[in-house]
């Protein structure tokens, strides 16, 4: 029962906050954006009403007997100017050790609502709130996909430095709990994470840094896993954005490196501009 408690408390959370959406949806924003989104932290940044963000964010990871390929395609909607829905689709995963491919397929699908609390008091600081229902679509049984719902509750915060060429300090800090999808199955031990980092635009270029902590150890799980992820995000002209960087485990537990990407197109459905 805790997993359905905490998940329709945040619905509240989240319902409670839609009268003042719609009540600020057409103000102008008080807030510099260089960017998009980072590699392993969600930002407080939402999408604009009526706005659309397309992603494709491959990955690929080596592990210490499986590597892996990972294809998760990203939708945004920005319903209003601090609202947004969304969802996350592994579209293709292949695991393969060496040449010797193992297992390959679709993936779990992620649907996603956040709202954004920005230039809080009218200062440089922001804040969100999301969540987060994992639906499992994949085949566990080949490791594709995690065989169960998860649903996953989390805050974002961030401070611009206007000064500092609008760099900017950011963190996300939450929870997951997951069921398995056989009923007989259970809960799944629930994993908490932390992320956080900072980037600093130069020109067109962002350079980013990124640590990131995910452990279920707290609740009698076996996840402990620590990565630092350097990385560069480039602005490019007609609504695209892309990027790599590159997930270094810093323990045991963790993969021993990450590859990832990022390929970005945004555009609003309305025809106005940013």
């Amino acid at each position: 029962m805790k997993i359905y408690t905490e998940f329709f408390v945040l619905i509240g959370i989240l319902l409670s906050c839609l009268p003042a959406a719609f009540a600020q949806g057409d103000e102008d924003k008080g807030y510099y954006q260089p960017l998009q989104d980072v590699f392993q932290t969600e930002l407080v940044y939402p999408q604009e009403k009526g706005e659309v963000q397309l992603s494709l964010n491959p990955e690929f990871g080596k592990g210490a007997n499986v590597n892996h390929i990972n294809f998760p395609f990203v939708t945004e909607y920005g319903v209003t100017n601090d609202w947004q829905i969304g969802f996350t689709w592994n579209s293709f995963q292949n695991n393969f050790v060496g040449d010797n491919s193992l297992a390959n397929g679709i993936g779990d699908l992620e649907l996603e609502t956040q709202y954004s609390f920005m230039n809080i008091a009218k200062t440089n600081f922001h804040a969100a709130l999301g969540l987060e229902f994992g639906i499992p679509l994949g085949n566990e049984e080949n490791e594709i996909g995690e065989g169960f719902y998860e649903f996953t509750q989390y805050s974002s915060f961030a401070v611009d430095f206007p000064s500092l060429n609008n760099m900017q300090l950011f963190a996300q800090t939450g929870i997951s709990f997951a069921r398995n999808k056989e009923e007989s199955g259970g809960e799944e031990a629930s994993e908490l994470f932390l992320s956080g980092g900072l980037f600093a635009p130069v020109n067109k270029v962002i350079l980013d840094i990124e640590l990131s902590w995910m452990t279920s150890k707290w609740d009698n799980g076996d996840e402990n896993q620590l990565y630092l992820t350097p990385g560069l995000i480039f602005d490019l002209p007609g609504g695209w954005e892309t990027g790599i960087g590159t997930s270094i485990g810093l323990n045991n537990e963790s993969e021993k490196f990450l590859i990832l990407g990022i390929l970005t197109f945004e555009f609003n459905i309305t025809g106005e501009e940013d």
